[in-house]
């Protein structure tokens, strides 16, 4: 299936009927983080360096040969240095990556009929805008069928759907896939989602990434929506 992580984890996080994101903005700009940095990581652009790299410190965040999104591309200087829970973090941040990411993908999913864009107005303002489904609805569809197949088990996972393994397993590590499954058992979720982060990814190296994005995005989590909230009260 030829999408991208970010991609497919905005797709399966948008409400077919309402328009809108069926998870809170923190935990969708978490995802798209973690989307963005896993398919930098799964494409080769970027690296977690070794114990005895010679210009790089562990566990730290490298810049690679391979070639990724366009739209990623500018991500790669912002982060390389970094430890992925702290590139994840300057992402997520407030104001940072993932809004202008999600910005740039919704436009170009509208450009490409795969949503369509609808505002609600009032008084000549915009105070909502709502994505619903476009007239070129197989991407979405293809992409639903088979997330499900994958979070059921209802078939083999195939090399193509590594990007859609990646977005579920992001997905799970922000606690969102019974919001984009309400009609699964959230136990039998909790197990799939469980497997598909650890799962083989083509590599070791890039399932221990994989791994590194998901402790990050948990950490990222906690400081944007527990602690602000404790806080506040």
């Amino acid at each position: 299936m030829d999408i991208t992580i970010p991609e497919a984890v905005l797709l399966l996080a948008l409400d077919d009927e309402r328009g809108t994101s069926l998870i809170d903005d923190s935990a969708l700009g978490a995802a798209l983080a973690g989307g963005a940095l896993a398919q930098l990581l799964l494409d080769g652009r970027v690296r977690i360096a070794g114990e005895g790299e010679q210009g790089a410190k562990p566990g730290r965040l490298v810049a690679a040969g391979g070639s990724t999104d366009e739209r990623l591309e500018l991500l790669v200087a912002r982060i390389e240095g970094k430890k992925p829970k702290d590139a994840l973090s300057t992402i997520a941040g407030l104001g940072g990556d993932s809004g202008k990411l999600k910005r740039q993908l919704l436009d170009d999913f509208a450009a490409a009929g795969v949503v369509a864009r609808d505002e609600d107005r009032f008084l000549g303002l915009t105070w909502r805008t709502r994505w619903e489904r476009g007239e070129r609805r197989e991407l979405e569809d293809a992409l639903q069928q088979r997330a499900r197949a994958l979070v059921t088990g209802d078939g083999p996972a195939a090399q193509e759907d590594l990007e859609v393994e990646a977005a579920l397993a992001i997905l799970h590590g922000a606690g969102a896939l019974p919001q984009v499954f309400p009609d699964l058992p959230k136990d039998a979720l909790k197990r799939r989602g469980d497997a598909l982060a650890e799962a083989s990814w083509g590599s070791r190296e890039v399932r221990e990434a994989i791994a590194s994005v998901q402790a990050a995005m948990t950490a990222v989590l906690i400081a944007t929506v527990i602690v602000p909230s404790s806080s506040s009260s």
